[in-house]
């Protein structure tokens, strides 16, 4: 089986879109196996905490990265 990872827009009917380098791998009536992945507010809340957390280390805190 092989992998192709690309980014894909939702149509107004529902559809996903298809690069067109894809759409000339896949044959009629191919099978393939689809996996969604979708960004949610939680995961964009994880990474602005980690952000704001990361700002507030200093060099003199890494006295205790030895301990």
């Amino acid at each position: 089986m092989k992998a192709y990872e690309y980014y894909a827009e939702v149509l107004s009917d529902g559809h996903l879109s298809v690069p067109e380098s894809l759409k000339e791998k896949l044959k009629p009536d191919s099978k393939v196996r689809v996996m969604l992945l979708l960004e949610d507010e939680e995961t964009d809340w994880n990474n602005f905490a980690m952000s704001q957390f990361l700002k507030g280390y200093s060099e003199k805190d890494s006295i205790y990265d030895k301990l």
